[in-house]
Protein backbone atom coordinates (compact mmCIF):
# COMPACT_ATOMS: atom_id res chain seq x y z
CA UNK A 1 0.00 0.00 0.00
CA UNK A 2 1.25 3.20 -0.54
CA UNK A 3 0.82 6.52 0.49
CA UNK A 4 0.48 9.79 -1.14
CA UNK A 5 2.52 12.01 -0.09
CA UNK A 6 0.13 14.31 1.52
CA UNK A 7 -1.09 11.88 4.05
CA UNK A 8 2.93 10.75 4.33
CA UNK A 9 3.27 15.24 5.30
CA UNK A 10 0.28 14.73 7.60
CA UNK A 11 1.53 11.85 9.67
CA UNK A 12 4.67 13.71 9.78
CA UNK A 13 3.94 16.70 10.79
CA UNK A 14 1.02 14.80 13.75
CA UNK A 15 4.01 12.98 14.80
CA UNK A 16 6.55 16.48 14.86
CA UNK A 17 4.06 18.55 15.98
CA UNK A 18 4.58 18.25 20.40
CA UNK A 19 8.22 18.64 19.39
CA UNK A 20 7.22 22.55 18.17
CA UNK A 21 6.78 23.68 21.78
CA UNK A 22 9.54 22.47 23.37
CA UNK A 23 11.69 25.80 22.99
CA UNK A 24 8.15 27.88 23.82
CA UNK A 25 8.86 29.42 27.31
CA UNK A 26 5.58 29.62 29.17
CA UNK A 27 4.44 32.18 31.54
CA UNK A 28 3.62 30.34 35.44
CA UNK A 29 0.00 29.66 35.88
CA UNK A 30 -1.63 31.81 38.44
CA UNK A 31 -3.21 31.56 41.38
CA UNK A 32 -6.77 31.80 39.81
CA UNK A 33 -5.44 29.23 37.06
CA UNK A 34 -4.18 26.76 39.65
CA UNK A 35 -7.80 26.96 41.48
CA UNK A 36 -9.90 26.29 38.17
CA UNK A 37 -7.80 23.52 37.45
CA UNK A 38 -8.43 22.14 40.44
CA UNK A 39 -11.81 22.42 40.65
CA UNK A 40 -11.98 20.86 37.12
CA UNK A 41 -10.23 18.40 38.73
CA UNK A 42 -12.33 17.42 41.55
CA UNK A 43 -15.56 17.94 39.44
CA UNK A 44 -13.97 15.36 36.73
CA UNK A 45 -12.86 13.11 39.67
CA UNK A 46 -16.27 13.35 40.89
CA UNK A 47 -17.80 12.00 37.99
CA UNK A 48 -15.81 9.10 37.17
CA UNK A 49 -16.36 8.01 40.94
CA UNK A 50 -19.94 7.71 40.00
CA UNK A 51 -19.32 6.66 36.44
CA UNK A 52 -15.79 5.19 36.01
CA UNK A 53 -14.54 6.04 32.64
CA UNK A 54 -13.56 3.01 30.06
CA UNK A 55 -10.11 2.34 28.66
CA UNK A 56 -11.13 3.77 25.39
CA UNK A 57 -12.82 7.08 27.43
CA UNK A 58 -9.21 7.10 29.13
CA UNK A 59 -7.53 6.93 25.54
CA UNK A 60 -9.76 9.60 23.88
CA UNK A 61 -9.20 11.78 27.16
CA UNK A 62 -5.49 11.41 26.90
CA UNK A 63 -5.84 12.13 22.85
CA UNK A 64 -7.93 15.28 23.82
CA UNK A 65 -5.16 16.11 26.19
CA UNK A 66 -1.88 15.59 23.79
CA UNK A 67 -3.92 17.87 21.12
CA UNK A 68 -4.36 20.39 23.24
CA UNK A 69 -1.08 21.30 24.36
CA UNK A 70 0.25 20.33 21.40
CA UNK A 71 -2.13 23.81 19.47
CA UNK A 72 -0.96 25.47 22.96
CA UNK A 73 2.87 24.73 22.36
CA UNK A 74 2.35 26.42 19.22
CA UNK A 75 -0.27 28.95 19.89
CA UNK A 76 -0.48 29.99 23.18
CA UNK A 77 -3.69 31.20 24.40
CA UNK A 78 -4.31 34.25 25.78
CA UNK A 79 -5.94 35.14 29.38
CA UNK A 80 -9.76 35.43 27.58
CA UNK A 81 -8.98 32.27 25.61
CA UNK A 82 -8.15 30.50 28.36
CA UNK A 83 -11.31 32.00 30.50
CA UNK A 84 -13.86 31.24 27.76
CA UNK A 85 -12.08 27.35 27.85
CA UNK A 86 -12.74 26.62 31.64
CA UNK A 87 -16.33 28.11 30.72
CA UNK A 88 -17.01 25.77 27.81
CA UNK A 89 -15.55 23.31 30.16
CA UNK A 90 -18.20 24.18 33.05
CA UNK A 91 -21.21 24.35 30.42
CA UNK A 92 -20.03 21.22 28.30
CA UNK A 93 -18.38 18.87 30.89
Amino acid sequence: MMLSKTMKLAALGFLLAPLCGLGVACAPEGPAEKAGKSVDNAVQDAKDAVNPPGPVEKAGRAVDDAVENAKDAIDPPGPAEKAGREVDKAVNP
